[in-house]
């Protein structure tokens, strides 16, 4: 590197002293820091906030009243009226009906009927509900907005009802309340007997996507649903793994049915495909697996396979077996012995007795 330097009429020394110098600085930073934690930074820039150029805005006590009130009770609040150089003349007496908050007061708006419609459509629909206590329900549920943990809690005990039955008469009165007044408007419209009146399926559209008449209360399916939830609550952990085991099993036998349905689809699309018949398809079975027992007789290949033996070993055993004028063995295998027409059992017991011998 230094005649590189060199060539380019760089001095290194230089170059060295300003590195050193650097790290001279950090150390030198580093130490201040470390000795003065408690030193807060001081601001790089002092700015001067001039309060002379800014506009001063007014704010005065303005009456109101709240129309979610029904005693026309009149309150007090501050409000930004305009600004100190503006020439707008303010009316302190002055009360603002516009309330802010007025818009949060939501309420729900409860159907509601009269005598005839009660004795001509509802009276018939459940003959052990009487219109006193209905029209005392319809009051509860306007008061705590259909709250019904709430109604059932406040309802009174002369009237011995449950939550359920207390949601039963209220859906199923409304909703029929609801289609007489749909009816209504839609025997209007089409009394006016226009052609392609777009009123009257707006109308028919309007009734069908209602809440109250899309969805029924069933008050049998919600009481067996509470009594599954509170048997959750009281189940023994072994029927809770039961439970477990069985879902399992339906998980397994589903994904056996989805396998097999899949298989029987490949064999359509085969079929479709080389224009097969059923008996032309022939069934491939499975072979037996191995037993995973230890065997006693391997062959050859099965330690040459082991051991990675190279071809070229077998050449030189073959030059060697020559060279000393040893033959190569015969082994007595089933396969031999049927080729060559020995008797295997009589050579195997001839080799035995030799061995004894």
């Amino acid at each position: 590197m230094s005649h590189i330097y060199d060539m380019l009429g760089i001095n290194i020394d230089k170059i060295k002293n300003k590195k050193k110098q650097k790290e001279k600085k950090s150390k030198k930073e580093l130490s201040f820091l470390k000795e003065n934690d408690n030193l807060f930074s001081l601001p790089t820039s002092s700015k001067t906030i001039n309060f002379n150029n800014k506009n001063v805005s007014l704010w005065r006590l303005v009456k109101f009243r709240n129309k979610c009130r029904y005693d026309d009770l009149i309150l007090k609040k501050w409000k930004k009226i305009g600004y100190k150089n503006d020439k707008n003349v303010f009316n302190e007496s002055a009360i603002e009906d516009d309330y802010s908050f007025e818009k949060f007061n939501k309420k729900m708006n409860i159907v509601k009927y009269n005598d005839d419609f009660y004795n001509k459509e509802i009276r018939n629909m459940n003959l052990n509900w009487s219109k006193e206590e209905t029209d005392y329900l319809f009051n509860l549920c306007e008061k705590y907005e259909c709250h019904f943990i709430i109604i059932y809690d406040v309802y009174d005990t002369k009237y011995t009802r449950t939550i359920e039955e207390i949601k039963d008469r209220f859906y199923t009165v409304s909703k029929k309340v609801i289609e007489d007044v749909y009816d209504q408007k839609i025997k209007l419209e089409e009394s006016k007997k226009i052609k392609n009146n777009n009123d009257v399926l707006k109308l028919k559209e309007g009734k069908a996507k209602h809440p109250l008449i899309k969805f029924t209360y069933n008050m049998e399916a919600d009481i067996e649903r509470k009594n599954l939830i509170h048997k959750t609550y009281t189940i023994s952990k072994k029927d809770i793994m039961l439970e477990e085991m069985t879902m399992e099993n339906i998980k397994k036998f589903e994904n056996k049915i989805k396998h097999e349905m899949k298989k029987a689809s490949d064999m359509k699309k085969l079929k479709k495909k080389f224009e097969l018949t059923s008996d032309e398809i022939v069934p491939i079975h499975k072979l037996p697996e191995d037993d995973k027992d230890e065997k006693n007789i391997y062959s050859a290949r099965y330690f040459f396979q082991k051991l990675k033996i190279d071809i070229s070993y077998f050449d030189k055993l073959d030059t060697y077996l020559k060279d000393n004028n040893i033959e190569k063995p015969t082994i007595y295998t089933e396969n031999i012995c049927f080729l060559y027409g020995y008797n295997c059992s009589a050579t195997c017991m001839k080799e035995n007795s030799g061995k004894t011998n």
